[in-house]
């Protein structure tokens, strides 16, 4: 029994279909369902049902169990391995939302790749739910995400302070009869945000995203029925939406202020909501040894953002 074997194992029970487990492994199919065949004749048990989609038999589930956990500790024997030898070369596997990965990596990856060239990156975008879930799975090696003050087996890194905006665009608070005294502050308290949720329409992010379940949380607290125009997970296509007066959207700033153009600001209000803030951490294994790139990269992001 071999590692490789147990990483195609591993794809095949992701993916339950060898034709598209094995172009992501970029290898044959006959290739791959020799290795599968290989480990069912070690085991003595078959390990998955041959029926589409691919299931695990009960021996599969045991095997993929051990499998993931095998994965897991050579991933961290490499890296130790590396650690010893001084050696700062590796894959780093970072996750965060889409909005936030295109705004923050970019000029993260780029200052850390200065002093790390032989460091490989591997982005995954999610929702901030499903990031928590492949961090504690083993799948990434950092989330950059809203955490849970307490999540067994994961350490939170304080990174930054996100604060939402209420944003509009003016000619829609108009047509809604909005007061001009209301229309003209810079801030909102929860009365007055209230008004506005009340009388025009909304746009809101999936309850399964940081943005979304702070602001239903928020309705359901206060008895509130928004007029929600359109949902979605996807904060850059709401941003438009927007822009173009379809209605209104609670949005973290830094995203606002770094999707839209000057000229779209110009044309929109902008309300301060001090009231939802949000902490956007660093999220990692607890582990005796912690890789000394994944170390450096939390290092390098917190001094850039200082």
């Amino acid at each position: 029994m071999n590692f490789l074997s147990m990483d195609y194992f591993l794809m095949l029970a992701k993916e339950r279909n060898f034709t598209r487990a094995a172009e992501k492994l970029h290898v044959t199919q006959q290739t791959l369902s020799a290795h599968i065949a290989a480990l069912e004749k070690e085991t003595g048990s078959p390990l998955f049902v041959r029926h589409v989609p691919l299931e695990l038999t009960y021996a599969g589930t045991i095997f993929l169990r051990y499998a993931e956990g095998f994965q897991q500790n050579m991933r961290s024997l490499k890296n130790e391995l590396n650690d010893a030898a001084c050696n700062k070369a590796g894959e780093l596997r970072i996750g965060t939302a889409p909005a936030r990965e295109r705004i923050l990596l970019p000029d993260l990856i780029t200052s850390f790749q200065k002093e790390h060239p032989r460091v490989r990156f591997q982005l995954t975008e999610a929702s901030n739910q499903v990031l928590q879930e492949k961090l504690l799975n083993g799948e990434i090696d950092l989330a950059i995400a809203n955490f849970p003050k307490s999540l067994p087996g994961i350490e939170r890194i304080p990174f930054y302070e996100e604060e939402l905006i209420l944003l509009a665009a003016a000619r829609l608070l108009e047509r809604a009869a909005i007061p001009a005294t209301l229309r003209n502050k810079d801030a909102l308290t929860y009365k007055e945000l209230r008004t506005i949720i009340g009388a025009v329409p909304l746009l809101t992010n999936s309850k399964d995203t940081i943005v979304g379940s702070i602001i239903w949380r928020f309705f359901a607290e206060n008895d509130i029925v928004p007029i929600v125009k359109a949902e979605s997970g996807n904060m850059e296509t709401l941003l438009r939406l927007c822009s173009l007066g379809n209605g209104i959207l609670l949005c973290p700033e830094i995203l606002a202020h770094n999707t839209l153009t000057e000229e779209q600001l110009t044309r929109m209000k902008q309300y301060r909501l001090p009231q939802f803030r949000f902490t956007i951490s660093f999220g990692c294994r607890k582990e005796k040894h912690r890789w000394s790139v994944l170390n450096a990269f939390i290092q390098n992001a917190l001094q850039e953002q200082a």
